[in-house]
């Protein structure tokens, strides 16, 4: 794209190459060959650039002293992690036999974008319908390929996701078949100026967002939804929708206005937050538990995901950065899931879960 407008002073940096120190230990020789995969299959347009990698240091890149040496050749010193004081949190099996028992409502998997929402929604989907429940897996993520974290689909999960293009059409065609149908000419110009601001797509990605979630009484819908702040806008956006669609069209859809009260009721809504456990990661789903608190959202679990803590392995860099994860494991527990469920998804050597 940048090319496409005339920018063609690009390089490629390629942060966090891992390269295993003990062959012995299976977890890093895994992790070095995923990365190995990924660099092979570079797309064309990317391998004729100037490339620089760096490698995964130790240490976090926290503060500028680490920023300073961050594309020096040694490592970065590591942050030394705190005890946890108790075992560490269970695995993730412990929230879908939770979730078996409930056997309706609406499962939404929350973070920062690249903590792996999308992988932990296609387990939990995927290992509800293998326990007989009928379950829906979608997304409201454009970035996100839910379809293709599932290898086998199970009989009783059916997948899809919500498209922006799509639903934009549906909305324009009904607002337009509707509202506009007893316009005249200088009317249906200002109405079609409407419809092409940028708040029509919000307006329609969330009106099929409502829609899905309506489906819910007598299914698990699994949302594996965008990543924080397109999230919280869909969320918040509620009002303002109700405003905004009565002033479009006739009224307020069923499924629109039953959608705050459905996702403010824990028993119909259950909200996973997935972090990994790291400081930013930690702190962004610190603040988005927050935002859905103060919309009277409440979380039903923490999943520390694609965590070193419970494997075994002997790799220094590795070694180092597993003890750091501890204070951030502790994080959670002490200051933010209070009475929600935590559970952890070690790192796996496989590439889906």
């Amino acid at each position: 794209e940048l090319a496409q407008i005339g920018i063609r002073n690009q390089a490629l940096a390629i942060n966090g190459v891992f390269k295993a120190i003990d062959p012995q230990d299976t977890v890093a020789v895994a992790m070095e060959l995923r990365g190995q995969q990924a660099l092979s299959d570079v797309p064309e347009a990317l391998s004729t650039l100037p490339r620089r990698e760096l490698p995964l240091k130790s240490g976090q890149v926290i503060g500028v002293p680490a920023l300073r040496k961050l594309l020096a050749a040694e490592d970065l010193p590591a942050i030394e992690g705190s005890d946890i004081n108790s075992e560490l949190p269970p695995n993730i099996n412990c929230i879908i036999e939770d979730l078996t028992q409930q056997g309706h409502g609406v499962v939404m998997t929350m973070g920062k974008g690249g903590v792996g929402k999308t992988t932990v929604a296609a387990h939990i989907a995927v290992e509800l319908a293998k326990r007989g429940h009928k379950v829906h897996l979608s997304t409201t993520d454009p970035a996100a390929h839910v379809a293709n974290a599932v290898k086998d689909i199970p009989n009783g999960l059916e997948i899809d996701r919500i498209d922006p293009e799509i639903e934009v059409a549906r909305y324009r065609e009904k607002v337009l078949s509707t509202t506009g149908a007893n316009l005249d000419e200088a009317g249906l110009a200002l109405l079609e100026e409407d419809l092409s601001s940028p708040c029509t797509e919000e307006i329609a990605v969330f009106e099929a967002f409502a829609r899905t979630v309506d489906t819910a009484n007598d299914q698990i819908v699994v949302l594996d939804t965008a990543p924080t702040g397109h999230t919280i806008l869909l969320l918040d956006a509620a009002e303002g929708y109700h405003r905004e669609v009565s002033r479009l069209t006739t009224g307020v859809p069923e499924a629109v206005a039953n959608l705050l009260p459905r996702l403010r009721d824990p028993a119909f809504t259950r909200v996973i937050i997935c972090a990994l456990a790291e400081a930013t990661p930690v702190h962004e789903a610190a603040d988005l538990q927050r935002d859905l608190s103060r919309a009277d959202i409440r979380t039903y679990a923490w999943i520390i995901n694609q965590s070193l803590a419970p494997l075994l392995i002997s790799d220094p860099v590795l070694r180092a950065r597993r003890a750091q994860e501890n204070r951030y494991i502790k994080e959670v527990i002490e200051e933010h899931a209070g009475d929600a469920q935590i559970a952890i998804v070690p790192w796996q050597t496989e590439a889906n879960l």
